[in-house]
C-alpha cells in the first residue's frame, strides 16, 4: 500500500483509517526516509487502535512494539 499525504494532519488521519482495517495480530512495516512521516503515521495508527503509549520515531530502531487491547 502506498499513501500520499500533503500534511502531518493527513498522515495521522491515514494511520487512523488503517487502524480500523487491521485484524488482531497484524504487522505493519513502514519504509521511508527521514521526514517521510513515519512517526506521524504511527501516532495516528496508535490513536486509532486506542493505544495510549507514547510513540517514538522508528527511524533508528529495528522494531517498536506497542501494547494493544486484545
Amino acid at each position: 500500500m502506498t499513501i500520499f499525504s500533503h500534511s502531518e494532519k493527513q498522515t495521522e488521519e491515514a494511520g487512523r483509517r488503517l487502524a480500523g482495517r487491521l485484524s488482531p495480530g497484524a504487522v505493519v512495516a513502514l519504509y521511508g526516509g527521514l521526514g517521510a512521516g513515519k512517526t506521524a503515521f504511527v501516532r495516528g495508527l496508535s490513536e486509532g487502535l486506542g493505544i495510549g503509549a507514547r510513540v517514538s520515531s522508528p527511524t533508528f530502531t529495528i522494531v517498536n512494539e506497542y501494547p494493544g487491547n486484545e
